[in-house]
C-alpha cells in the first residue's frame, strides 16, 4: 500500500514550510524479505539459516516547482536484519547479522530538459549491463551528480563525482524500440583503498530482445588498471521467461583477470576473480498484493559451491 501524507508533512515542518510542502505528494514505501537459505561447498553440507534479505523502508517526496519544473528527494533506511539482531558494521558480509545504514540518497530536478540529480546517482556504465549483476561493474557513487535524458527512443547518462568522494566520471547511451534494446557505458575512477594512486576504466556493451514472455539479454565488460598491462574481462548471457503470475530466469557470468591485474586489483581492495563461472536460477510466483514467492539455485564454479534459498516477500 502507498499512500500519500502531504498533510502529515506540512503539520510536521511547520507552517514556515507549508507554502512549499503544500503541493508535495510523498509516498511512504517498504520490503520485508524473509528467506531460508542453505549451502554446499565441496561436499560440506552447511545447516539451513533463516535469515533476512531486504527489509527496508524509504520516503519520496516530489513537488512542482515555480519554475513548473519537478523537485524530488528520496531517503531509505536499510535495517536488513530480523527482529533484535545484532547489527553488523558497514563493511560486514555477513548476512545473519543487519546492516542499518541510509540508502538512495538524492535530491534532483526534472522536466523536459532532463534530469539533473545529486547525491547517490545512477551509474552510466551500467547502460551496458543488461544481463543480471552477479559480477556488477559499477560500485554505487554516493556523492556524485548525473543528467539523464530521453530523446525518443534514445537515451544518454553522464555522471560525475569530485576526487574526495569516488573520484568518477562516467557516460553512457541505449536505444530501446519494438522489444530490441541495445546500451554501452564507459567509467573512469580512483581506485577504492589504494595506497598507490592509479585510476581504472570500465567500458560495457550489452543487448537485449523481448517478445512473447521471453526475454534474452546478454553484455560484455572490460577493466583496465594505469600502468597495469593485464586486464579483466568478463560477460552474463540471461534468458527469462513469464507467463500470468509466474516468471523465471536462467544466468550465466563469467569473469576473468590475468595475474597482474588481479593483483593489483586486490592491493587496491577491489575484488575480482583470477577466473570463475556462475550459473544461477531464479523462479517467482506473484501471489497478489505486492506479495511474492521465490526461489533460487547457484553454483559458484570457483568455490565449488552450489546455494540455494527460498524467500517470502512483501512491498508496502
Amino acid at each position: 500500500m502507498k499512500f500519500t501524507k502531504t498533510a502529515v508533512a506540512v503539520a510536521v515542518a511547520g507552517l514556515a514550510a507549508a507554502p512549499m510542502i503544500a503541493s508535495a505528494d510523498t509516498v511512504l514505501s517498504g520490503d520485508v524479505q524473509i528467506m531460508l537459505e542453505g549451502s554446499d561447498a565441496d561436499g560440506d553440507e552447511a545447516d539451513p539459516t533463516i535469515t533476512a534479505d531486504d527489509v527496508r523502508f524509504g520516503i519520496n517526496a516530489s513537488h512542482t516547482l515555480n519554475s513548473g519544473l519537478t523537485g524530488y528527494g528520496n531517503l531509505r533506511w536499510d535495517i536488513n536484519s530480523l527482529s533484535n539482531s545484532e547489527t553488523n558494521p558497514p563493511d560486514s558480509d555477513d548476512s545473519t547479522k543487519g546492516r542499518n545504514y541510509a540508502d538512495e540518497v538524492y535530491v534532483g530536478i526534472k522536466g523536459g530538459f532532463g534530469d539533473l540529480r545529486f547525491g547517490e546517482v545512477p551509474l552510466a556504465v551500467e547502460y551496458g549491463q543488461l544481463a543480471n549483476d552477479i559480477y556488477d561493474i559499477g560500485d554505487e557513487v554516493n556523492g556524485g551528480m548525473s543528467y539523464e535524458g530521453t530523446f525518443g527512443p534514445i537515451g544518454l547518462l553522464a555522471n560525475f563525482s569530485p576526487d574526495n568522494n569516488r573520484g568518477q566520471l562516467g557516460v553512457g547511451a541505449k536505444f530501446n524500440m519494438a522489444g530490441f534494446g541495445f546500451g554501452i557505458g564507459y567509467e573512469t575512477r580512483e581506485l577504492a583503498n589504494s595506497a598507490i594512486d592509479r585510476d581504472y576504466q570500465t567500458l560495457a556493451v550489452g543487448a537485449s530482445y523481448g517478445i512473447a514472455g521471453f526475454d534474452l539479454a546478454a553484455h560484455y565488460y572490460t577493466r583496465e588498471i594505469d600502468d597495469i598491462d593485464d586486464t579483466g574481462e568478463g560477460f552474463a548471457v540471461q534468458a527469462g521467461y513469464g507467463i500470468g503470475d509466474f516468471s523465471g530466469t536462467i544466468t550465466y557470468a563469467h569473469n576473468e583477470g590475468e595475474d597482474g591485474f588481479v593483483t593489483a586489483a586486490g592491493a587496491a581492495g577491489q575484488e575480482w576473480d583470477a577466473d570463475n563461472d556462475i550459473i544461477r536460477l531464479d523462479l517467482a510466483y506473484d501471489l497478489g498484493g505486492n506479495m511474492e514467492v521465490s526461489t533460487r539455485i547457484e553454483n559458484n564454479d570457483d568455490a565449488d559451491e552450489t546455494a540455494w534459498r527460498l524467500k517470502l516477500a512483501k512491498g508496502f
